[in-house]
């Protein structure tokens, strides 16, 4: 059969809060499914319909992880008719394209390894590639992206952090279904199709919205965020925005600040420049303009964006506090914060201020340097 295009999303609702394989508490599909979520659109698309949450509980009954981790051969324990054909690490030697290719001329879509951010030190993320477009591939991103398989989603514009497409690979994994009969629905082109050249042209100094701002990010007619009412538009992930001078600018990626940004359809106001990133695009500051934010909210979606944001509390001392890779003083440690250094709340806002301060508990956070992991929540304290 041709293979055809399903898209799953490891933050659904459906499976979101389930724990991965055998992992600690902290270890959910939402937070580190993406290989489980891949393989999930793999099978499915191979006519073998999983889910993941369906796909995490059969690969537990044969034994399918270590801890949290996916046994990528175990798949084929139950579909025989899938098997691990390679297994190729490349994260210090180039990618090797032709096997990519060869793999998908055959109908034989591969699973990848990644980084998802710019930031220093690596943060894995598997995506599984489908076509070969130019020099870029076409991708089924289980991070929520691009939710439509009408639509193109293109690798280097959200994972090569800079790097040439051979070194933007860092692992590739290669399975044969033996149904197949070559061929893979790719969608056709479109002027939706999301290549750089297509990214809608921004006013001023060009900023980007992070790729791990899954609820899109909000632009606001006041620095406010009480209340969705002053909300003026809200930009997907990935979306290209203008930044209206040069002062604000410098401020990008900045935890607790805010800069005056325009979208592509002309909505301005303020957002939070933690979220955004700059790109390496000329800026255009002889389009940069002055005016005034508007105070009229547009029928947008509202989105909540979390924008929470603690600090270590003074009792850690001179030792800090730990930010270990799940909610676990078990895992590993991913970064140790000095006291009263600020971290970035990424789990929901509400849940979050129920914890802060209290023993026992955990938060998910994101340090200043764009480092992810959990921290104990008696061991900071609110930033109003």
């Amino acid at each position: 059969m041709t293979f055809q295009l399903v898209y799953y999303s490891q933050q659904d609702l459906k499976w979101k809060e389930d724990i991965l394989g055998f992992g600690d508490p902290g270890d959910t599909i939402g937070y580190v499914g993406c290989a489980l979520t891949s393989v999930a659109m793999l099978l499915s698309g191979h006519g073998f319909i999983e889910t993941p949450k369906t796909l995490n509980q059969k690969l537990k009954k044969v034994d399918g992880f270590v801890s949290a981790a996916i046994r990528w051969g175990a798949v084929n324990q139950i579909y025989p008719q899938v098997s691990l054909k390679s297994f190729i690490s490349c994260a210090s030697t180039d990618a090797p394209l032709g096997q990519i290719d060869a793999s998908i001329a055959a109908g034989q879509p591969v699973i990848v390894m990644v980084d998802s951010t710019p930031a220093p030190g690596l943060s894995t993320h598997w995506v599984v590639l489908y076509a070969k477009e130019g020099s870029d591939y076409l991708m089924l991103d289980p991070w929520p992206y691009q939710t439509d398989v009408t639509k193109k989603t293109y690798l280097m514009p959200r994972y090569s952090q800079g790097n040439p497409l051979k070194r933007s690979i860092m692992h590739v994994i290669i399975y044969e279904a033996f149904n197949t009969s070559g061929g893979i629905a790719v969608p056709a082109s479109s002027a939706t199709a999301e290549t750089p050249q297509e990214q809608p042209a921004v006013s001023g100094f060009p900023v980007r919205v992070k790729a791990d701002v899954t609820a899109g990010l909000n632009i606001r007619s006041s620095m406010d965020t009480s209340s969705p009412k002053n909300i003026i538009a809200s930009v997907p992930a990935g979306s290209l925005l203008g930044v209206l001078n040069a002062d604000d600018y410098a401020k990008v990626g900045g935890v607790n600040q805010w800069v005056r940004v325009r979208d592509s359809k002309g909505h301005e106001g303020f957002c939070a420049a933690w979220y955004l990133e700059k790109v390496s695009q000329a800026a255009t500051p002889s389009t940069v303009t002055t005016t005034p934010a508007s105070t009229s909210p547009q029928k947008t979606p509202t989105v909540t964006v979390p924008q929470l944001v603690v600090a270590v509390a003074s009792r850690v001392g001179k030792f800090g506090a730990n930010v270990y890779a799940t909610a676990s003083e078990k895992s590993a440690v991913v970064s140790t914060e000095k006291v009263r250094a600020k971290l970035f709340v990424i789990e929901d806002e509400k849940a979050a201020r129920k914890k802060i301060g209290k023993a026992g508990k955990w938060l998910n956070v994101q340090t200043k340097s764009g480092q992810k992991g959990f921290v104990k929540a008696d061991l900071v304290g609110l930033v109003e």
